[in-house]
């Protein structure tokens, strides 16, 4: 792929809504399901066929590094970025990014989570290459939106405008506006409209047009970033840069920068640079939800997806999971989760599922915190 594409595997999250399987000290994108690859593992896999693997950047915290090293053994050590202390994607997108900047001026970067799971790759790789390329040649930052499968209350949601023009056949999309995870009713409606993708969380844009926004009071929050990632990618990171990082918000980049920038927020001064959106329609699923494990997983002739030492009676489209040699048996269970890892059990109904993250913060305020 010529041009100067790097790719940016944001690697540092925990994976909270997969507990009791993802923890602290076992994050999400470093687990296997089934003895396969773990999911970072298929991440540098997948993009490894249009970036040169020194152009594959691997964000992580401190502590993250050994476990990376572990299961990537061959990946440059130079090329994995650590982030100061632990933020929301906001700071990460921007540290990462304007790390490899220096490391090579005029950079595109796509930015990818760790934990998806995509098939028909070849589709894929032609939407973002066409999605880099509009990056590369306009204002713009591209977001990959998905095509929706379901009514799904678990994902944000990218609201359609009028299509902008095509790269390769691909429309490029004005985004309308920005709708955090709706209830059942919305998610419904949104589902019937054709008007709305699920949002990915993948991006391309050009890392001097993001960093200039940094220009704007709007943004001036992030702008230490700016020296920080600069001081970082000269020496490693200190006690003053890991003080400085972690005086930013915890503020994920949806709401602090791509909200703001389509005109979803009134702000002072509109930054000239606008958020597109490419639709995707090749089969995707974010693996840090168990309703993604349920749906790929097997099923028996009562939709229940049984995977290691478990045993279903009378039950209906559930999901049991022991891999830890106990037995977890269940009788008369209907759309239920029931997954037993290690020292911890979570039984669930599938329409709650959304309030793992909850449960987990209720997990530390009782003084559970080693179980997460």
């Amino acid at each position: 792929m010529k041009g100067n594409f790097h790719a940016l595997i944001l690697a540092g999250g925990i994976g909270v809504r997969l507990w009791p399987k993802s923890r602290v000290f076992r994050p999400k994108q470093f687990l296997r399901f089934d003895n396969d690859l773990t999911f970072l593992e298929k991440t540098v896999r997948r993009i490894e066929r249009i970036f040169k693997r020194e152009n594959i950047w691997i964000l992580c915290k401190p502590y993250q590094q050994e476990q990376l090293r572990t299961i990537l053994p061959e990946f440059p050590e130079e090329n994995i970025i650590i982030e100061p202390s632990p933020k929301g994607t906001c700071a990460a997108i921007l540290f990462g990014s304007l790390f490899i900047d220096k490391s090579s001026p005029g950079a595109t970067v796509s930015v990818f989570p760790s934990d998806h799971l995509i098939r028909d790759e070849n589709r894929f790789y032609s939407t973002l290459l066409s999605g880099q390329k509009w990056a590369e040649e306009n204002m713009a930052i591209v977001i990959y939106g998905i095509r929706p499968q379901r009514a799904e209350t678990s994902y944000g949601y990218i609201e359609l405008g009028p299509t902008l023009g095509k790269v390769n056949g691909f429309c490029c999309m004005e985004v309308r506006g920005f709708h955090e995870k709706p209830d059942k009713r919305t998610a419904r409606a949104y589902f019937k409209s054709k008007r709305f993708l699920w949002n990915s969380g993948m991006l391309s844009f050009f890392v001097k047009n993001v960093s200039s926004l940094l220009n704007f009071d709007d943004f001036s929050i992030w702008r230490p970033l700016i020296e920080l990632s600069e001081r970082a990618f000269k020496n490693k990171i200190d006690l003053d840069i890991e003080k400085g990082y972690r005086m930013l918000p915890e503020d994920p980049f949806d709401t602090a920068f791509l909200e703001k920038i389509s005109g979803c927020k009134i702000y002072s001064s509109r930054p000239p640079l606008d958020v597109v959106v490419f639709p995707c329609d090749f089969e995707w699923h974010d693996m840090g939800l168990w309703e993604s494990v349920y749906r790929i997983s097997t099923k028996d002739e009562s939709g229940n997806a049984i995977s290691g030492k478990a045993f279903a009676l009378s039950c209906k489209n559930s999901l049991l999971m022991s891999e830890d040699g106990v037995l977890v048996a269940a009788i008369g269970l209907k759309d239920m989760v029931v997954v037993f890892e290690n020292d911890a059990i979570l039984v669930c109904p599938r329409d709650q599922l959304e309030r793992i993250k909850e449960l987990v913060e209720g997990l530390r305020k009782k003084g559970f915190e080693k179980y997460t």
